[in-house]
Parts: C-alpha cells; structure tokens; sequence
C-alpha cells in the first residue's frame, strides 16, 4: 500500500429506556476507563451521519492506497483508505477473486470540500436541499471522510446502483464483506434509521469482530454504536462478536450484571481468568443454551 500525505481541509436520537440505564451512563461518564477513543474521529467505530457530523477541519493524517483496481483509469487518487481498512479491502478482493468474482473499487476517502461540491451539484440538480440529502450526505455527514468506507462494483457491473445486490458480486458481498471486518452500511429496511437509501455498494469498516455483531444482530449500525458507547474502552478493543452481540441483547433489555464486572474490573491482557474472558465465555454458553433450545 502506498502513502500519502493528504492536507488538513477547511443517531439516530436514542430513546432512554429506563432508569437504571440512565444512572448505568452517569456512572460511566466519571470513569474514564469508560471514556472509548473507538469512537473518536479516528476511531475505527466512529458513527456519521446527518446527526453526527464530522468537522470541516478533520482528515486522516496515515491515509494509503489499497492495492486493489479501480472502476477507471486514473481513479487511483480516489480510493485512499486508512491503513487497517485498506488492508482488509485487500484481502476483501482478493477473497473474492479467488470465488471467480472481481470486484473494483470506486470511492474511499473524500475530503470535506469535495463533499460540499458534491451536495452543492446535487442541489443544483434537484432544486434543493431537502430533495439533495435523500441521496447525497451533507458536507461532513460522510463516512468516506472517514478513510473508513469504499463505494466498490464489478467488472459485469459499473454502476452505483441498488441492481447491485441482484449480481453474483452484490450477492457475494453481502454474504460474505462482514469476515474481513467489512458491514453494508445502507440496507433498504434501515432507511427510518440510517436516513438514506439501499446502497449494496457502500462498504465500512468496523474490525473484524464488530462487523460480525453488527451483521448477525441485523442492525443499523446507529442502533449498534448507541449501545457499544457505553462499555469500557478494552472491551471494544479486545471483544468478541459474541461478547457484543450479548452486551448488546442485555443493554437494551435493561440487564446491566456483566457490564457492571467488566466496567469494575482491571483489564490484564496476559491474564488468563481476567473479567474480559470469563463474561466472554458466559456469553458463548448462554448462546449454546439457546441455539440447542431452537434447534428442532
């Protein structure tokens, strides 16, 4: 992967559920430990969207070129990546190569003054703002700001389009981009909730682990963010999907046991019988328990 040197350019609201929880975030809040850079701007689970914006002065300062083809020549200088996530678009492409499919990348990172020409065009194009945002994020409501996301296609399949998931290379991408850390960050059913459209093509990357909680709750991902904010910055870091797709179940039922362990508890990472591990394989078990209950 090539460096570059990119210049500096000039949710969903949550419903609190019950009290408990409210008091859960105020003890939280005078942690630090609680405090989860995974949610910063460079954060890998940075949230976007027209809600949470990203300022005009931020830009990723590691950005890289994945090694991976593009849609057209001389799109090279649109598909910059931050490092881990051009990594996994590489594997990504390379996983699907070896299905006998090739995909080609489009878009990564855009920087702030490229999304306001963007959305500006798009006014122009519909006669307004309103009409503008449906498809187009504002200036800094873009995750591609982000360095995080790829807009991809295929060589049988050049267009953003939602006909996308129809192909074999859509299909193959939704089943399969969540095992390189990848989620579809657009599903038609989430529209109420992410505020835009299907869009098969937009990829973003989360981690390996997230990306698989994410997928397997079949989520938005402001849905997922909003409750993954309230646990300590090492569980974010070194979780499992099982951890979180179980965190994630409790929280939103007002269950707040194991996260109160791991938010008491001091995080070893050479320690075999640290909190971390052991609500991990409760979760684990607790899962077994119920998938042997629903099986016929």
């Amino acid at each position: 992967m090539e460096k570059k040197s990119i210049p500096l350019f000039t949710e969903r609201k949550r419903i609190v559920r019950s009290v408990p929880l409210l008091i859960l975030m105020l003890c939280l809040s005078l942690c630090t430990c609680a405090m989860a850079d995974s949610f910063d701007d460079d954060g890998m689970l940075r949230l976007v969207n027209r809600e949470e914006k990203i300022t005009k002065h931020y830009a990723p300062d590691d950005l890289v070129l994945p090694d991976v083809p593009t849609n057209k020549k001389g799109q090279k200088n649109s598909i910059y990546m931050r490092p881990e996530a051009a990594e996994a678009l590489e594997e990504l492409f390379a996983g699907a190569l070896e299905d006998e499919y090739t995909l080609l990348a489009v878009s990564g990172y855009r920087s702030y003054s490229t999304q306001y020409a963007l959305f500006q065009q798009k006014v122009e194009s519909v006669g307004s703002k309103e009409a503008a945002q449906r498809t187009v994020a504002p200036p800094g409501a873009s995750e591609h700001q982000l360095g995080l996301a790829m807009d991809l296609v295929s060589d049988t399949f050049r267009n953003l389009n939602r006909a996308f998931l129809e192909t074999d290379e859509g299909k193959w991408v939704n089943d399969h981009c969540w095992e390189y850390g990848f989620i579809i960050r657009y599903r038609a059913e989430w529209s109420g909730v992410t505020g835009y459209k299907a869009e098969p093509w937009h990829i973003r990357y989360l981690g390996r682990e997230h990306a698989q909680a994410v997928t397997e709750l079949n989520i938005p991902y402001e849905e997922y963010a909003a409750q993954m904010r309230l646990l300590p910055e090492y569980v974010l870091t070194y979780g499992t999907a099982a951890l979180f797709e179980g965190l994630y179940a409790d929280l939103i039922s007002g269950e707040y046991e194991m996260i109160e362990v791991l938010e008491n508890s001091v995080f070893d990472a050479g320690s075999e019988n640290n909190a971390l591990q052991s609500v991990t394989v409760y979760y684990e078990e607790r899962n077994t328990v119920t998938e042997d209950a629903l099986t016929p």
